[in-house]
């Protein structure tokens, strides 16, 4: 428009001759509207990137939690049946294998727990031990098979003829088994006894070798307070000692030792 105004081709007015200032704020203008929707599309995206970003972080939150809920859950799974595992375990290394009653393993642990136990009450203990008569003949005549089945026979005539809450049936080893009798003192015991003795021979096993005819058992008893004096090997010692002692008498019998230490009991 200035070159035409300066031919003479345009007049001369405002627009000619101020062509170039309004052309130049024409070109100002547009070039702010095109920085000011570049910044609008720039916030936009950069607002869509925001929001993206918290959307991910929110679901990753959220997997976060689960994960953590459910890894919770599974630990708390595995604590349990860990426990239950180890409480198998426990019944296990505590449980003879043949007969399924008490072992020696437990026996010890219960006998030293129930010995402090009535040292401290004051209250009286006893234990028994009982022998299968003639049970390596009975094995040697009839196969181990029906050895095995002779002593879960036993065994069981023990569980079912003591049981007080309590008290403790276990397999000493052997043929050889243990009873321990909460607060009761050598009469009690010796009542235990004679009730095992017939129990077993009411069982009627065929023992051809046996003067009796009959698997039959032999049981000791010994009692005693415990106290500072005392020890549990000692009434151990004493009831296997009446044991050796009914053994002599003619077997299937039930017996009692009487030592200095076991008068009061």
């Amino acid at each position: 428009m200035t070159h035409l105004r300066n031919l003479g081709v345009l007049p001369t007015n405002i627009f000619t001759s101020d062509g170039m200032q309004i052309g130049s704020a024409i070109e100002m203008l547009l070039l702010s509207l095109a920085l000011a929707d570049r910044f609008n599309t720039m916030r936009r995206e950069k607002y869509e990137a925001e929001k993206q970003s918290l959307r991910i972080m929110t679901d990753l939150v959220s997997t976060l939690k689960t994960s953590k809920k459910e890894l919770e859950i599974r630990v708390a799974d595995r604590t349990a049946e860990l426990l239950v595992l180890n409480k198998k375990l426990e019944a296990i290394s505590a449980t003879d294998a043949l007969t399924g009653i008490a072992n020696r393993r437990q026996f010890d642990t219960v006998f030293a727990e129930e010995w402090k136990r009535a040292q401290r009450l004051g209250q009286p203990l006893s234990l028994g031990l009982l022998d299968v008569d003639w049970f390596k003949k009975y094995n040697d005549h009839y196969g181990h098979q029906a050895g095995d089945e002779c002593l879960r026979q036993v065994a069981k005539v023990l569980d079912d003829t003591i049981g007080r809450a309590g008290d403790l049936v276990a397999r000493y080893g052997g043929e050889e088994f243990v009873f321990i009798a909460l607060s009761a003192n050598s009469e009690g015991a010796m009542k235990i006894a004679r009730r095992i003795c017939e129990a077993v021979q009411a069982q009627s096993l065929p023992h051809t070798l046996s003067d009796f005819g009959c698997v039959t058992v032999s049981v000791c008893v010994a009692s005693c307070v415990p106290s500072e004096t005392n020890r549990p090997e000692e009434l151990l010692a004493a009831a296997d000692k009446a044991l050796y002692r009914a053994k002599h008498r003619g077997r299937n019998q039930a017996a009692t030792e009487r030592q200095e230490f076991l008068q009061h009991a």
